[in-house]
């Protein structure tokens, strides 16, 4: 069963404008910048505090330590260790919200556990980055936009098409990444000639602690300008935690195995599928078509609804082929349920597209 895939879509909706990235290259380079300007520093969770700075609040870990800054993410991993709200502390006047982690910090003040604090820059100041437990094993973003790089240079892998704004499905913030790849070998664009399926793959990672590195493998029908996937089958997910020795190896060593495994395997099955839609007629005409269809007793599938999918069709003839065919009617349906601003409607949709697909197997 195809389903749409709305993790890109989900990115493209929520991220800042200064989070995009145009190209790779681009986005490895934000991502350089982050690692090497970052410092690592090995200490206790006993020796840290936070002190109020005007209306904002200061992290020191010690003498050797330099004062930091606090992001949002790192500021809601100290209240964790302060085993204090962070949603409440959020609303507090800043010497009020000192005084409250510092007085959960010094309840857990016989916790002589080791943790990381990763430390960057805003251009001016040091900033904490992340503060995390001393098992923590980071995979770097550059090391990963590292990897997509060498995809995009030896093929057929390229970032997805262009969205409504421009972007390309790369994202990039000091919480997390997402890259979203298509095969540009085998891409059929939205608007392109006839149907069919390719491949495309998200990659995400934190370097932070706000995230497992990950990545999906899938086919897909088309994407969307707003870079919802529709028509996604065979979805393969694997992570890796950021626990325990040598994780960034693993990963590395794990990217490259299932993405090029999965470029290389064979799309023979795939294609018969779709070709077999192609060929298969569902009826002569449309009122043949629309029999046919009622006698599936597909709950969503209205009457209305039915006639509606067979006209969008027909007037996307050069998309879809064949209206009265398996392929052509589903991509009418597909279509209409795009345009449905209900997920639960959609999906309802989609189902039904796939129950008419299965006539062709019948």
């Amino acid at each position: 069963m195809s389903t749409t895939l709305t993790q890109a879509n989900s990115q493209w909706s929520s991220r800042p404008a200064d989070e995009r990235f145009g190209s790779l290259k681009a986005m490895h380079q934000a991502a350089t910048s982050f690692k090497t300007s970052a410092i690592v520093e090995e200490i206790k969770t006993n020796a840290l505090r936070v002190a109020a700075q005007g209306s904002e609040l200061v992290l020191h870990a010690g003498r050797d330590v330099p004062a930091a800054a606090l992001t949002n993410w790192s500021f809601s991993q100290l209240a964790s260790r302060a085993s204090a709200p962070t949603a409440y502390l959020k609303n507090l006047p800043a010497k009020l919200a000192a005084d409250c982690l510092n007085h959960g910090l010094a309840e857990a003040g016989t916790d002589e556990k080791g943790a990381q604090l990763l430390l960057g820059s805003n251009g001016v100041a040091p900033v904490a980055r992340a503060i995390t437990s001393d098992k923590y094993s980071r995979i770097w973003n550059a090391d990963i936009t590292a990897r997509l790089l060498e995809l995009e240079a030896t093929g057929p892998w390229q970032p997805a098409p262009a969205a409504f704004d421009g972007s390309r499905g790369l994202y990039l913030g000091d919480r997390d990444m997402f890259a979203f790849l298509v095969d540009n070998e085998r891409r059929i664009f939205e608007k392109g000639p006839g149907g069919g399926l390719s491949r495309g793959f998200f990659c995400w990672n934190s370097e932070v602690g706000d995230a497992a590195f990950g990545i999906m493998t899938f086919w897909y029908e088309y994407v969307c300008g707003n870079h919802r996937v529709w028509g996604a089958q065979d979805i393969a997910e694997a992570k890796i935690i950021h626990i325990g020795r040598d994780q960034s190896s693993k990963a590395f060593d794990m990217m490259s195995v299932e993405v090029k495994k999965y470029a290389e395997a064979s799309a023979a099955d795939d294609e018969l599928k779709v070709e077999r839609c192609r060929r298969h007629v569902i009826g002569a005409k449309k009122d043949d078509v629309l029999d046919a269809i009622f006698k599936l007793k597909v709950p969503s599938l209205t009457k209305t609804l039915a006639g509606q999918a067979y006209d969008l069709a027909e007037k996307r003839v050069d998309w879809y082929g064949a209206p009265n065919t398996v392929w052509g009617y589903a991509g009418g349906l597909t279509e209409i349920a795009r345009d449905m601003p209900n997920a639960s409607d959609r999906h309802a949709i989609d189902c039904a597209a796939t129950r008419i697909m299965e006539m062709a197997a019948a």
